[in-house]
């Protein structure tokens, strides 16, 4: 809906404020654009993998989620992959891909499970029909266990969930206690996650003032927010975070 202003000598069309944050969003996006890369290391110095770097400009545009359901496979007796970084509003897809049966449901995160869950939902994933039949070794730590007998399937090997808070969820299984997972959901579409080099890409970042921020799923507290200056140009930055990660089993 638009209204009209008429004036003796001119009329014009004011635009509704949802419109005219679309059409500014537009216009910041198209002027200039760069990637930004940044290095994350702990308090001492060492690269960590499986950190979410984000990127908050000073006017957030619009947030588009996934154009698809994000997976998360149950495989090996693991969530794949262990960390998932989504934008807001987008599906997250869990699919058992394992023989035998497994359970998802959302946790606390951090260590002391001090970062309660931004959604909350527990499920049970039959096993995969076309998944082989398990044998020896079936534990993520290596305990030599009698591989369970392959249940009788009765619901399904997959459940979409929706997530629609910024925040962390922690993945547990009450199957099998071992298996833990992370989704960090933002509400900045510029994003990403460190790889084993603790290196992250984020591309078609808008020029300007922005603030660089971390996330760890190990934190006890928030990390200090960096400011950095986006040009044109590519942007290398670094970050540290203020401890050192415990090693994940099975990493």
């Amino acid at each position: 809906m638009t209204w009209t202003l008429k004036h003796p000598m001119t009329s014009f069309k004011l635009i509704p404020r949802a419109v005219a944050l679309a059409v500014t969003t537009l216009v910041a996006l198209s002027a200039q654009a760069a990637s930004v890369q940044v290095l994350v290391t702990d308090a001492d110095g060492k690269p960590v993998v499986d950190t979410v770097v984000l990127i908050e400009p000073a006017i957030k545009p619009l947030l588009k989620p996934a154009a698809a359901p994000v997976v998360i496979a149950q495989e090996n007796l693991r969530f794949a992959p262990f960390l998932t970084v989504v934008p807001a509003g987008s599906t997250l897809r869990f699919l058992n891909r394992d023989s035998y049966d497994h359970h998802v449901r959302s946790v606390p995160s951090g260590p002391l499970g001090s970062m309660p869950a931004v959604k909350s939902f527990e499920m049970r994933l039959d096993a995969a029909e076309s998944a082989p039949a398990p044998s020896g070794r079936v534990s993520e730590y290596g305990d030599d266990k009698p591989a369970p007998a392959r249940t009788k399937k009765t619901g399904s090997s997959q459940a979409d969930i929706k997530v629609e808070t910024a925040g962390p969820i922690g993945l547990g299984c009450h199957l099998h206690a071992s298996m833990r997972g992370q989704v960090y959901v933002t509400d900045t579409p510029w994003f990403a996650k460190t790889d084993e080099n603790g290196i992250a890409r984020i591309d078609n970042v808008p020029e300007g003032a922005a603030q660089l921020v971390l996330w760890h799923p190990d934190q006890l507290q928030d990390q200090p927010a960096q400011p950095v200056q986006v040009s044109a140009e590519a942007l290398k930055a670094t970050g540290k975070l203020n401890f050192v990660p415990r090693k994940r089993r099975g990493a």
